[in-house]
């Protein structure tokens, strides 16, 4: 149900009709449908926003000394 939600929100938001909120709420209450929501559309938005910036996994930011992702050095050296 939750991925049927997911993808409610992401791709075809006409999906959500009264038989899918019906079966939500018999596995979810109201507070949880609002955090997963929420967190889909968080998640989507930095998704979305990354690949506007054509930053790609590990690629640092280009005035900064920070990436995306440990670099395999640093996930090596422990750190």
């Amino acid at each position: 149900m939750a991925l049927t939600y997911t993808s409610a929100i992401i791709w075809k938001s006409e999906i959500a009709d009264d038989a899918l909120w019906k079966k939500l709420y018999r596995h979810f209450t109201v507070p949880e449908l609002v955090e997963l929501g929420f967190f889909v559309a968080l998640t989507l938005g930095q998704q979305r926003w990354i690949k506007t910036l054509g930053i790609g996994h590990s690629e640092i930011l280009s005035d900064t000394s920070a990436g995306l992702a440990k670099s395999a050095a640093a996930v090596k050296a422990g750190s």
